[in-house]
């Protein structure tokens, strides 16, 4: 049954069920029950393919995931953002499909690539890094997008992010608190935007409450381990840091099976805080300190601002350009409460 006979059968304009199938507001809730009873009975399907060639869309929105994280660490916590992201979409009857780019592809190739096959009408990115040619491309293109992240090398431009400043902060002061005089932040290497702003605010935040101007190092990581220049930073007992702010948790959990091997204890020789939810390192020993945060509300925000563009929002709707999400403090035992080798 096609829709012009379902209109028939109810005695309706085409146009009212049109509107009914896809919950606009203007239609009567009796209505609009009537014909999804009516339609579900016939077993309609509206013929998206036709659909979207009258009306230019798709009502599709793509979120493009890079997975070379998932090589050896599956973020679970980013998939509780994509569950935000989905749920919320589906408000407007718009669906959510990742497209994943791997570690071999080009971030600014790919994302052309998507957008010039008109897969969907909106995309998401992530994974921002501090010069991100992906932003100003989206933003030349007129492509409706939101970033999971920032990039210095752009300027307004719609993003989500963690608030990582006011978390480097709060990490530094704990550590000063604690009598720490030689910090640390261990970063993966891979020229993330977020892991730029953390290094900064905290080696800032820690000139500030009179450390020593050499007092923070950056710590790349080599893959999953410490890279050989860490290690042997840690050998000697004169340079190496006492409390170390790792950028992600499969960057902490590598600091456990390193550390160890170097003789270390977490909570006892070394300090170490988290940056994002422990998802992945709930069996760590002793318990991962880090910041907590609501992944789901991440995700709703994300779709929010995308709904907003969407040609039937609400009337008044305006897209919030730019959130910061607060990161919120979970102490647990491995960030330093009983540390014995700090020195002054």
């Amino acid at each position: 049954m096609g829709i012009r006979q379902l209109a028939n059968e109810l005695q309706l304009s085409i146009g009212t069920v049109s509107r009914a199938l896809n919950d606009r507001p203007d239609v009567n809730p009796e209505t609009r029950a009537r014909v999804k009873e009516a339609a579900a009975r016939a077993g309609y399907v509206p013929n998206q393919s036709g659909r979207s060639l009258r009306s230019g869309r798709t009502g599709i929105v793509a979120a493009v995931i890079p997975t070379g994280k998932f090589a050896s660490n599956t973020d679970a916590g980013l998939f509780t953002i994509l569950e935000g992201v989905r749920r919320t979409l589906r408000r407007q009857a718009l669906d959510l499909i990742v497209l994943f780019r791997g570690p071999d592809e080009d971030p600014l190739e790919n994302l052309q690539r998507i957008v010039q096959r008109r897969i969907a009408d909106a995309v998401i990115i992530s994974e921002t890094t501090a010069l991100d040619p992906r932003l100003a491309y989206l933003k030349a293109t007129g492509v409706d997008y939101v970033a999971f992240g920032r990039s210095a090398g752009i300027d307004d431009y719609p993003f989500v992010d963690f608030d990582f400043e006011a978390m480097a902060l709060e990490a530094a002061r704990i550590f000063a608190e604690q009598g720490h005089r030689r910090l640390a932040v261990a970063v993966s290497g891979r020229e993330m935007n977020y892991e730029a702003i953390t290094a900064a605010e905290f080696a800032a935040e820690a000139a500030r409450l009179g450390l020593d101007p050499d007092a923070v190092s950056v710590l790349p990581m080599q893959g999953s381990r410490l890279a050989t220049a860490t290690r042997d930073l840690f050998a000697d007992p004169e340079r190496a840091p006492t409390a170390i702010l790792a950028t992600h948790e499969s960057i902490a959990a590598a600091l456990y099976r390193d550390l160890a091997e170097l003789g270390l204890r977490v909570g006892v020789d070394v300090s170490v805080i988290c940056i994002f939810p422990s998802v992945e390192t709930r069996a760590l020993v002793p318990p991962l300190t880090h910041f907590d945060t609501d992944l789901d509300a991440v995700g709703t925000a994300l779709a929010e601002y995308l709904l907003a563009l969407q040609p039937d929002a609400p009337t008044g709707a305006v897209p919030r350009a730019a959130t910061l999400v607060p990161l919120r403090f979970a102490p647990r035992a491995s960030h330093g409460r009983l540390a014995r080798k700090v020195t002054a």
